[in-house]
Formats: structure tokens, sequence, C-alpha cells
């Protein structure tokens, strides 16, 4: 009589597992289909429309990020080289909108690289061969958008953001230097008061945009202190005094009143996430108002800052 192996049907059952995993492990890495290009209506034009039209870039954003968040960087490589092949989000731009959330999703990018541990980056090289010219091109039409540069506000800001993050990742000097321009323009907009005038002008929405206008000083102060730039000290400590501006707004929104009397609206995620700047601040600073306010809200997240700032940043309190 055959001998029965107990081996071989454990073997199988290990196998099968091994290969549920796998089956799994695609799944929960599928690539959405490239954006060819981002060209929404204005937010302020038309809600239900923009909306319509950011999902699909969001969508993959929030998969991206939420790969970031769970260290799966297979993953996340993945999806940034699937789309980079693609050359997704460089098509032509016909309204204004769209070199916005280029800018932002490019940000976004390379925030996420920023996150990854270097013995993966290093290990995967070639792979960035196709990553990094693609997020160069985001930069240097973000840099060239006169649609952006124009406003001298909050999203040249962000634009400058941009230049710095990708020109962190691909180490190239001259995207950092163009974003240093833009980051220290906003800088130099800071007023004896932390105010900034442009964003005073945005009437009951003013301290939305004043916390909005610090997140992206704040993360590139924080990026070039790696080459010995401390723009913390710029303009007398101006990243400061913004920061104590909306420090005093958050505890108290009727301190505002001193910026101006109109009574301000602000976004559900005003006070929530988009106080993600206070995670690297409060690392540096050791700022005492600050642990209860992060406390509070912890993990913050930022869908253009690589996910949880929380995680990639913060500091215990």
């Amino acid at each position: 009589m055959p001998r029965i192996s107990v081996r071989r049907p454990f073997a199988i059952l290990l196998i099968a597992a091994a290969a549920l995993g796998a089956l799994r492990a695609a799944r929960a890495c599928e690539i959405p289909a490239p954006v060819t290009t981002i060209d929404p209506p204005g937010f302020y034009d038309d809600a239900a429309g923009y909306a319509r039209d950011v999902k699909p870039m969001r969508d993959f954003i929030a998969r991206l990020n939420t790969a970031a968040d769970k260290a799966d960087w297979s993953c996340a490589l993945s999806l940034l080289e699937s789309w980079a092949k693609a050359d997704a989000l460089m098509g032509r731009i016909s309204g204004y909108q769209g070199y916005y959330e280029r800018s932002w999703a490019g940000t976004d990018f390379a925030m996420v690289i920023l996150r990854m541990p270097r013995q993966f980056r290093d290990a995967n090289r070639a792979r960035f061969d196709a990553i990094d010219p693609w997020l160069e091109r985001i930069a240097i039409t973000t840099r060239d958008a006169e649609a952006i540069n124009h406003l001298h506000n909050n999203l040249v800001y962000w634009a400058g953001l941009d230049l710095i993050a990708i020109g962190t990742v691909t180490e190239n000097a001259s995207l950092i230097d163009s974003g240093l321009i833009r980051i220290r323009e906003g800088i130099r907009d800071i007023g004896a008061d932390g105010a900034l005038a442009r964003e005073v002008k945005r009437g009951d929405r003013a301290l939305h945009y004043h916390t909005f206008a610090l997140i992206p000083l704040v993360f590139a102060a924080e990026l070039v202190q790696r080459r010995h730039i401390d723009l913390y000290r710029e303009n007398g400590g101006a990243i400061g005094r913004l920061a104590d501006l909306v420090i005093d707004a958050v505890e108290d929104p009727a301190s505002f009143r001193k910026i101006t009397p109109i009574e301000q609206k602000l976004f559900p995620w005003t006070f929530e996430d988009e106080l993600c700047w206070m995670e690297p601040y409060y690392a540096r600073f050791k700022d005492a108002r600050l642990p209860a306010l992060i406390a509070a809200r912890r993990p913050l997240k930022e869908w253009r800052l690589g996910g949880n700032v929380t995680e990639a940043w913060g500091a215990p309190l």
C-alpha cells in the first residue's frame, strides 16, 4: 500500500496561499489608466465640473499616497513608473486650473519619492530613468506657466515648492533655484504683522488662504535645509510671523480681526489637514503652543504632500 505523504498537501496549501497573496497584492496595486491632460474648470467657476474632472487624477494620487503610508514602495514605484512612461498630465491645458492641479500633483509625486528609503531608491535606480525626466517636465511647465506666475500669491509659493521638491528628487539645482525665487517672493510678501496683503484681499477666505500659503513656505524651508539655506531667518523671521498669525487664529479665530474686520469662512479642511505644516514646524522649533493643536488632529494628511504628513515629518509631542 503506498505511503501517503502529508507534506504534499501542505506544500500545495503554501503555494496556493502564496499565489493568493500575490493576487491580492497585484489587486491592491492596480494602476489607474493615465490621465493624459488635467484641464478642469476653475474651482470657484464650476464646482461640480471641477470635482468631476479632477477625480481620476485624485484617485491615482490617493492610491499612490496610500501605498506610501503602508510603506509599499514597490507599488508606489510601479504607479509612478506607469504614469511617467505614459507622460501623464502633460497634455495641453486650455484653462488655468489645470496648471495648479499639475503643480500640486508634481509636488505630491516628489514628496512620495522623498519618503522612500534611500536603499530602495538606489536599488531601483534604473526605473527612475523614466520617472525623473517626467517629473522635470512637470516642474518646467510649472516654472513657465504664466497662468501661475502672474498671480504673485499662494499659488506661486506652491509652484516654488513643486520646483524645489522635484529638483531635490532629481538633483536638479536649476529647478531648486527657480523654486527659491518663488518661495522668497512669498517670504518677502509677509508683513510686519504676519499678514499677506494679497491674501487679505480674498475677503471672507483671507484666513483660509493665509493657512494655505503657509504650507509651501514651511515645507520648502525644510527641504532646502539640506543645502544649508535657512529660509526661516529671511525677512526678519517672516515665516515665523505668519505661523504666529495662523496659530493665534486657530486658538482664537476672533484674533484675525486685527487683520481684517470681515467675518471669515473656512473650508472644513482649513483647520484640519491644512495645518499639516505644524508637524515639521514643531519638529524643528518645539513651539509649546503646538502639541495640543497637533494631538487633536493627528494623523494630519495632505494629498499634495505625499500622504501622511504626521508619519513622514512628525515628532513626538
